[in-house]
């Protein structure tokens, strides 16, 4: 029985003890520990109570890539599952591609969708504990999304272009891959080009210009050209008319300069053929041009011809100065173009004037520069721009000539003023001794003064705009150095890279170059090619730097053609894709209004940037306006049946009714 007794006791006291400490945690939450002194008579148990570990898994989305087709929205399930209590839920999405912050604390209940983003995604998700705490946990996923066309952007269906100006037309294009190298390219080439024509480095959105030099005579009329963008998968074009309007161009007169005629001796007539051409009219012999003189002052005493020449002998009673002017005009267009007035012109003649000053006298004396700044010149800088002027009289009464020199080379002509100005900078990367000279003329003696400069050199930069190396004058100054602007013609055929080498088409450095370049693309022995073209500065800065290559290895194909399954150049022209564009027919894309290049419709859908819109059967998109109609004509059918069955009514009445009529009467 005492040990019935003292058992229970035991039972009661741990039991006891038990709540005690759970008692104790509730009101004392954190470490609850006991301690107890070896040796002493009483030994106490030590426990510690350690606060519950909480967590969550998130189930999806997975640490793992998925897949999405072009056009799709990138929703993905979100759900977690935790293994506490949670007061509230969030996230947060990254994509990690860009370093951006999609989405910043965005409050969600579990068993919801997410919006991801292509390529690489973050999603962080918190957990609020209910007593506080948060936990949180992350996942990184990949959204893949098949390789899409590339998209020009709007381009002129036909742009209009002067003859003698040249175009600078812009268009870009995007690529919602990023991934992919861009290129593009107008074609045919030559007089039209496009810079840049290669991005690199992932970009979504390019932009180029179609460009070209100052258009000539030659290139007048209709010019058909397809632009196009590639990602070297897929392709779009746009197709454009180019037109280049003519004009009528001015007669093109020198200049007569400053004449002097003397009473006595020799040089006593002027003896003077105009030098004129003209683009449409021809030379001053060709017939097609009309000369006009006329004296500006004092009586006229000679004439021009119908072909542009001038002759007199003077005398004593022609002494004195004379200024003259002639004029020439040409014919007018054959074929007047409907948009010239874009030129700014009619298309009708055209008229140039030139004066110049004519001196009779007994005794000529030499123009003399009465002034001129500046007085000297030490050293510049090759940029610094150096401001020159001068006055000069001639006294025989002669408006003097100006002519002025750079290091002997003519570079400015200033006629019919006696105030003369010029401009000029030498550039940068030129120094060392140079010099400027002015001199006038009355057509026949001479006055001058010139001027010794040095010049620091000044570094130039890579690309600086103006124009090239030196030169000036006429208030203008040039100064930097010349924006090189590259453009190349197409790759020529590829040829034989063995053959190349034995004609002396290509050295021994580039066949070394161009079959390691074939080993690298994995083309061997009897299909390396080499391919050569011309490139050339738009802006005739008569620079190499940065020059594009000339010369590449290629798949050599002997007889190429559009069905050789290569990417190649025949035919005057390059493919774009293999066996389409340029030469052969034009590639699928998705701008052509046709259903190909495995598209889902016609120009969408498949490696189309876009998907198809949803096709509706008429049932279903017209579905109230056929219940409405159907109401309708049912209850008119309803009207007709009951109008029938009334009139049957009628009519079976009045048949009943008649016989008995009849019976009655007999």
């Amino acid at each position: 029985m005492v040990i019935k007794k003292i058992e229970a006791g035991l039972v009661w006291f741990f039991m006891g003890a038990i709540v005690l400490i759970i008692f104790s945690y509730i009101l004392f939450p954190g470490n609850l520990y006991l301690t107890g002194r070896a040796g002493s008579g009483i030994g106490l148990v030590g426990l510690t109570v350690l606060e519950p570990v909480i967590s969550f898994i998130i189930v999806s989305p997975e640490n793992t890539t998925y897949n999405f087709g072009i056009g799709d929205v990138y929703n993905l399930s979100l759900n977690v599952t935790p293994d506490f209590d949670v007061d509230t839920w969030w996230y947060s999405l990254y994509d990690l591609r860009h370093d951006l912050l999609i989405n910043d604390s965005v409050v969600f209940t579990p068993n919801t969708t997410i919006n991801a983003v292509r390529w690489s995604n973050q999603l962080r998700v918190y957990a609020n504990h209910t007593v506080g705490t948060i936990v949180n946990k992350n996942v990184t996923f990949s959204i893949v999304v098949p390789n899409s066309a590339p998209i020009l952007g709007s381009i002129d269906d036909h742009i209009y272009v002067c003859e003698n100006n040249s175009l600078y037309s812009y268009f870009n294009a995007t690529d919602v891959d990023e991934n992919s190298l861009i290129s593009v390219d107008i074609n045919p080439k030559d007089p039209f080009y496009v810079s840049p024509t290669i991005f690199l480095g992932g970009q979504t959105f390019v932009e180029s210009y179609i460009i070209s030099e100052a258009f000539l005579k030659t290139d007048v009329g209709s010019h058909n050209e397809v632009i196009s963008v590639s990602d070297q998968e897929y392709i779009d074009t746009k197709n454009v008319n180019i037109t280049i309007v003519e004009i009528n161009n001015p007669p093109n007169v020198n200049e007569i300069g400053a004449q002097t005629v003397w009473l006595n001796g020799s040089g006593t007539s002027l003896d003077k053929a105009v030098d004129v051409t003209d683009v449409e009219s021809g030379n001053r012999t060709s017939g097609n041009l009309s000369f006009v003189l006329n004296f500006l002052n004092g009586n006229r005493f000679f004439d021009i011809t119908n072909d542009g020449y001038m002759n007199f002998s003077s005398n004593v009673s022609l002494i004195g100065s004379y200024n003259i002017s002639v004029c020439v005009t040409d014919l007018a267009l054959s074929a007047i173009p409907s948009n010239i007035s874009l030129c700014g012109q009619n298309g009708l003649n055209q008229t140039t004037c030139k004066n110049f000053s004519l001196a009779v006298t007994a005794n000529n004396r030499a123009p003399t520069i009465v002034s001129y700044y500046p007085s000297s010149i030490g050293s510049v800088a090759g940029t610094s721009t150096i401001h020159f002027n001068a006055s000069e009289v001639d006294p025989d009464g002669n408006i003097p000539d100006a002519y002025w020199y750079v290091d002997g080379s003519l570079v400015e002509s200033d006629i019919g003023s006696s105030v003369d100005e010029f401009n000029y900078a030498f550039g940068c990367g030129v120094s060392g001794a140079h010099t400027v000279e002015l001199v006038v003329s009355d057509g026949l003696l001479t006055d001058s003064v010139l001027w010794p400069i040095t010049v620091a050199n000044i570094e130039c930069p890579v690309s600086v705009p103006g124009a090239g190396g030196g030169g000036g004058g006429g208030g203008g100054s040039i100064g930097a150095k010349c924006l090189v602007n590259w453009v190349c013609d197409d790759w020529n055929i590829c040829q034989d890279s063995e053959l190349s080498l034995k004609l002396g088409i290509i050295s021994g450095k580039d066949y070394r170059v161009s079959k390691d370049s074939c080993e690298a693309k994995g083309l061997i022995e009897g299909i390396c090619g080499i391919q050569i073209r011309n490139c050339f500065d738009l802006n005739g800065c008569n620079s190499t730097t940065a020059k594009p290559q000339e010369f590449q290895s290629c798949y050599f194909v002997e007889g190429p053609s559009c069905f050789d399954g290569v990417k190649n150049c025949h035919n005057d022209g390059c493919e774009l894709l293999v066996d389409c564009g340029g030469p052969c027919n034009p590639c699928a894309t998705c701008s052509d209004k046709v259903k190909n290049q495995g598209e889902t419709g016609i120009d969408c859908g498949g490696p189309c940037p876009w998907k198809c819109e949803e096709v509706v059967p008429f049932t279903k998109k017209y579905f109230l306006q056929i219940i409405l109609i159907s109401i309708i004509l049912l209850i008119i059918l309803i009207i007709i049946i009951i109008y029938i069955i009334k009139r049957i009514m009628k009519l079976k009445k009045e048949l009943i009714t008649k016989p008995r009529k009849k019976k009655d009467e007999i």
